[in-house]
């Protein structure tokens, strides 16, 4: 009995299942909404929806991390104070350099302007005390030790 007929058995027979017309992880095919989503996959998907808003954060703090070292880069080669970084506009390294380079002609004609002429006497020139050698009177020179012994202890 190796080939017994299903019917034999008292069960009605099993009829083949048939293959779906299109697999379902296929893309474009419509996949049926699940009429509940299992407590699971609903967690899932808040991780997933966490995790992308970190990412989404951290690629904004990257963002602004290298436009600061950008600025900073900047600054320090136009020869400028870090602490006017942030007030220079751009977004590329070369709008960023213009800006430092319009940034550093301005306090520099700012500081050329503050920068008072040097004063001179209106009219006349400087009276001068200095007197040649040869009017000088000629001081005697005490080289005796009778004379050094009186100018040390007035003796």
């Amino acid at each position: 009995m190796p080939d017994a007929p299903p019917a034999e058995t008292g069960q009605p027979a099993e009829t083949p299942v048939a293959a779906p017309a299109a697999e379902p992880d296929a893309p474009g095919v419509p996949q049926p909404a699940p009429a509940t989503e299992p407590a699971e996959l609903a967690s899932l998907r808040e991780q997933a929806q966490s995790l992308t808003d970190q990412a989404q954060a951290a690629q904004q703090r990257a963002e602004a991390a290298e436009l600061d070292l950008a600025r900073l880069t900047v600054i320090r080669t136009a020869q400028l104070p870090d602490s006017l970084a942030d007030r220079l506009r751009g977004s590329t390294t070369d709008e960023l350099t213009a800006d430092a380079t319009a940034l550093a002609e301005i306090i520099t004609g700012l500081i050329t302007a503050a920068t008072p002429a040097p004063r001179t006497p209106a009219g006349r020139p400087p009276v001068e005390a200095l007197r040649p050698a040869a009017s000088a009177r000629p001081e005697p020179v005490e080289d005796t030790p009778e004379q050094i012994s009186r100018l040390v202890w007035g003796k």
